[in-house]
């Protein structure tokens, strides 16, 4: 259960209290206000690096002219602290847009996922 839930729970037992009812609806709203300006902030941080990560992979792939892997695509991509797997999250719309092509091929004796530019 959440903090909020249990302001909640609580809030449904003292209901007849209106002191007690006030002071809970105010720190559900105190919780609530803390969660939006949370997320405001992830999602602007997550936006802005998606969009550096998303035009450094781009210009990795250009730059290789050819399907390249993805421990080759991290190690061209020139960010300070972004994994592959970062990598794979933020290129995702790019892929289902078209704008990058994954697909398997086989390296020596494995199958690995290459990722080169779409049309």
């Amino acid at each position: 259960m959440t903090k909020r839930e249990y302001f909640e729970g609580i809030k449904e037992l003292v209901k007849d209290n209106e002191t007690y009812v006030t002071f809970l609806d105010a720190e559900i709203e105190r919780i609530d206000k803390r969660a939006a300006k949370g997320k405001e902030t992830r999602a602007a941080k997550t936006a802005f690096a998606g969009d550096a990560i998303r035009e450094a992979v781009l210009k990795a792939l250009e730059d290789a002219g050819r399907p390249i892997t993805l421990p080759e695509l991290a190690a061209a991509v020139e960010i300070e602290g972004v994994t592959a797997n970062k990598i794979v999250y933020h290129i995702r719309p790019c892929v289902e847009r078209g704008e990058i092509i994954k697909e398997k091929a086989k390296v020596g004796d494995r199958k690995v996922m290459t990722y080169a530019l779409g049309e």
